[in-house]
């Protein structure tokens, strides 16, 4: 068919690839078709390196994800010639695959669009196909990291944090047409090993084509899919690239979307691709900015430490085009990026350090003003490069200012600057995110603000000092006043305690059980539940120990994680007790969870009842394929987290294959927990000869419906552990023949109608009520013989009173403690101290 000169583009055709291993080289091909001239076909080409240390051959079905998400964010570079509007896929995708490459493509290629004056819905959609769904695959990767280097401030900061944190990195690049010098410079300088993946574009791409579009594309998101092949080829677990906070900020408003010249640098794209990989190829593949939760102020700040580099990095764009010559020099002096760079490198630099880098100062070029006032805000339209927002070039601008008072562009803009001095304070504060693993969180970090300074605060400081000496520490805590979480703004970054609330905390942070969990390798059993948790945990515990096998207990146990990180053997099994507290902003999964049981508790702190049960629910969500869920099959709520758990359920056993009637644990609720807890053990291989010696040599935990012994007749039980009405109901239901109840304590709202049912039904005829929710127990009843008290000692003496003989006192308040001691261990410990005495 003949060309004409007005194409008419139909259809955009991802044909096919291939790929010899042989080589480590792929081949991808594409085709626009038009409906009035011939096709355009394109083939590009790409070369892996091959080491032959390191390489790991992924099977079949992990490849041809691999090869073809490359296939799709390849395309880019051909599709955006003319944009047709319709797709042609060799392959289905599933919902959540095409919403990812649909987001991709139109959020990518925003800016190119809006310049050509196309609307986005010009992009199709990407099509699901109903039939094919998501999944993800275990990989065994090492725990090494590739860190993308361009040449600029930003990737030789990550790499130099990286050092001195001591991790194990090799830097790679991305060379198209040919290696630059700057990357190589800059590698040279970093001494550390280095890799190229080869780039090879179809070369009709850079010919004239009539009618067809030019303008930008996402290149960072094609450099993360190259990254994220070469991973999984050459076995590396952590994929890093340098990407600040500057990038979220977008340029303009267009067609109801916000058009972002670094979208795919933004803390959204890194949000998705981490979410993609997860879900798509593999939980084992981490993609992140360690240098994300910073302005790039800040990053240059970090820079100066390194003064090696000021001969050699440069962020010019003009020295890393593709197909056209570069300039003799590392900074042209002429765009918006030398003059943002030049801003920024002159907050913290010397005037003469910055004009000897620049070779010429940029403050006083008059050609220049309009882009300084674009770059601050004070002009048209912040520019399509990769600029931080006017915020960080106006803070930068009044840094600079000291130093250069008497440039022309301090001049003309420094008056205009408003509150100066707080918006350095912002710009060089960390920033929320999500997205950097735990792992890393201190990396670039100067000061850490402990908030709550219990137990696990105090274990928290002592991993810090030993850890990351040279970091700032504060502490937090409620006994300094009911401000006390007022000092966060000056810190880099909270460690929050269990038990402060995650939306008190407004600064970057994470919990000492996240970077527990971070740090450690070992199978990890985690045990959550309302009630019954810490028996649970402690019976696994026994199990394995009695087994043979090494086993350590932590967690809200009493034994905070991270005090017993220095003891912990790479075959030490873990068992963790998780409270909701924890749960809540947990992050980072275990290998296998446990659910005891669930019912309304914790309301003050967790607002709802929705969010509780959410709170218990990360247990499993954030859990992988080949992770497991051992769950309670008469709890409604954990058998429908089954239904989309990511892997393998199971049900607590439904028979034991031998007697527990030497078990000191009492109760229905127990032989729960022991069926669960043996469940755990046929999971880890545990022999029935050695589940039922375990169970009938374990120690019921204090407090736990615990008997305390038989005084005067009467057979008393510490159940000071249960602080709902469904625990207390479980109680009562356990041991029967109670006469006298002590119930009440701090009123969280709960609802007493079925306690009292209860209590009715199983005739308990001596009710011992403290306050808050005793005032609104029992309001109308005259029948039982009833003591409101707020001592323990008047509680006791009345159970003695009149406590028929031969039957049971039972503390079961079905409430918390605070409203009279300040947890339910010194309640118990009071009951039992004058049970005694008492006597």
């Amino acid at each position: 068919m003949p060309k004409t000169n007005n194409p008419s583009p139909k259809s955009f055709e991802f044909i096919d690839w291939k790929f010899d291993d042989k080589d480590h080289q792929a081949i991808f091909t594409y085709a626009i078709h038009f409906k009035n001239q011939d096709s355009l076909y394109f083939e590009e080409k790409i070369t892996f390196p091959r080491n032959q240390q390191k390489a790991c051959k992924p099977d079949l079905t992990t490849l041809n994800k691999l090869l073809n998400d490359l296939h799709l964010v390849l395309g880019l570079s051909y599709y955006k010639l003319y944009c047709p509007k319709k797709i042609i896929l060799p392959y289905n995708l599933s919902k959540s695959q095409a919403e990812f490459w649909t987001a991709l493509y139109r959020k990518g290629l925003g800016e190119m669009l809006y310049r050509n004056n196309l609307p986005l819905a010009r992009v199709p959609n990407f099509k699901p196909n109903k039939k094919t769904s998501t999944n993800s695959v275990r990989l065994v990767l090492k725990e090494e990291i590739l860190v993308g280097i361009g040449g600029g401030k930003d990737s030789i900061v990550a790499v130099e944090l990286f050092k001195e944190t001591k991790n194990n990195i090799t830097a790679f690049e991305v060379v198209t047409e040919k290696s630059s010098p700057i990357i190589k410079e800059v590698i040279d300088l970093m001494a550390i090993p280095s890799i190229q993946i080869h780039r090879e574009l179809d070369k009709k791409i850079f010919a004239h084509h009539p009618g067809s579009f030019n303008g930008h594309i996402p290149i960072s998101a094609i450099i993360a899919f190259l990254a994220i092949t070469n991973a999984v080829l050459n076995n590396y677990k952590y994929i890093a690239v340098a990407n600040a906070s500057s990038s979220n900020f977008g340029n303009l408003e267009y067609d109801g979307q916000i058009i972002n010249h670094q979208w795919s640098k933004s803390l959204e794209f890194e949000k998705l691709i981490q979410e993609y990989i997860y879900t798509n190829i593999s939980p084992d593949i981490i993609f992140w900015s360690p240098i994300r939760p910073f302005f790039e102020l800040r990053v240059v700040k970090m820079l100066t430490k390194y003064p090696k580099y000021f001969s050699s990095f440069s962020s010019c764009n003009k020295n890393f085009l593709i197909h056209k010559d570069r300039p003799q020099t590392l900074w042209c002096g002429q765009c918006s990026k030398c003059a943002f760079m030049f801003n920024l490198l002159s907050a913290y630099l010397p005037k003469t350090e910055v004009i000897n880098i620049f070779n010429q100062n940029l403050f006083d070029k008059p050609e220049l003003l309009q882009t300084f006032r674009d770059l601050l805000g004070f002009g048209n339209l912040k520019p399509f490069d990769c600029v931080g927002p006017f915020e960080e070039s106006q803070g930068a601008l009044y840094l600079a200012s000291k130093k250069f008072p008497d440039s022309l562009i301090i001049q003309k803009l420094a008056p205009l600057l408003k509150d100066p001095d707080n918006l350095v304070r912002e710009m060089l504060s960390t920033q929320e995110n999500t997205t950097t693993p735990t792992k890393f969180i201190f990396l670039g970090i100067e000061s850490v603000l402990i908030a709550g300074y219990g137990k696990e605060g105090k274990s928290t400081e002592l991993y810090l000092k030993e850890f990351y000496p040279k970091i700032k520490i504060g502490i937090a805590d409620q006994t300094q006043g009911d401000n006390y979480l007022d000092q966060q703004k000056k810190f880099d970054l909270v460690i929050k305690t269990p038990g402060i609330p995650k939306n008190k905390i407004t600064r970057l942070h994470t919990t000492a059980t996240n970077i527990f969990l971070s740090q450690v390798g070992n199978l990890t059993i985690g045990v959550t539940g309302t009630k019954g948790k810490s028996t649970t945990a402690s019976l696994i515990y026994h199990i394995i120990k009695t087994s043979g096998k090494s086993v350590k207990l932590l967690g809200n146990i009493g034994n905070p994680m991270l005090a017993d990180l220095n003891t912990i053997s790479k075959d030490d099994i873990l068992v963790l007790e998780l409270s909701s507290y924890q749960l809540d902003d947990i992050i980072l999964p275990v290998n296998i969870s446990l659910v005891t049981n669930l019912f309304p508790d914790h309301l003050p702190y967790h607002g709802q009842l929705k969010n509780y049960y959410e709170a218990k629910h990360n247990i499993t969500l954030l859990q992988r394929p080949g992770d497991i869920f051992v769950y309670n099959p008469t709890i409604r709520e954990t058998r429908s987290w089954v239904k989309d758990f990511k892997g393998i359920s199971h049900p607590f056993i439904k028979k034991l294959n031998f007697s527990t009637k030497n078990s000191k644990l009492i109760g229905r609720h127990n032989q729960d927990n022991i069926r669960g807890a043996i469940t755990v053990a046929k999971l880890l291989g545990i022999s029935n000869e050695v589940c039922k010696l375990a169970i009938e040599t374990f120690t019921p935990l204090p407090h736990r419906l615990q008997f305390i012994g038989k005084f005067k007749n009467i057979d008393f039980y510490d159940d000071a552990i249960s602080t709902t009405p469904e625990s207390t109901i479980q109680a009562i239901k356990s041991l029967k023949k109670i006469d006298t109840i002590m119930l009440g304590g701090t009123d969280r709202g709960y609802d007493f109608t079925e306690l009292e049912k209860v209590v009715t039904k199983y005739k308990i005829k001596n009710i011992i009520l403290f306050p808050d929710t005793g005032n609104r127990m029992f309001i109308n009843n005259k029948t039982m013989n009833i003591l409101k008290t707020t001592t323990m000692s008047e509680a006791v003496s009345f159970a003695y009173k009149y406590t028929t003989p031969g039957k049971i006192c039972l503390l079961s308040t079905a409430s918390p403690s605070l409203t009279l001691w300040k947890n339910f261990e010194e309640k118990g410990d009071e009951f039992v101290k004058f049970v005694k005495e008492l006597s």
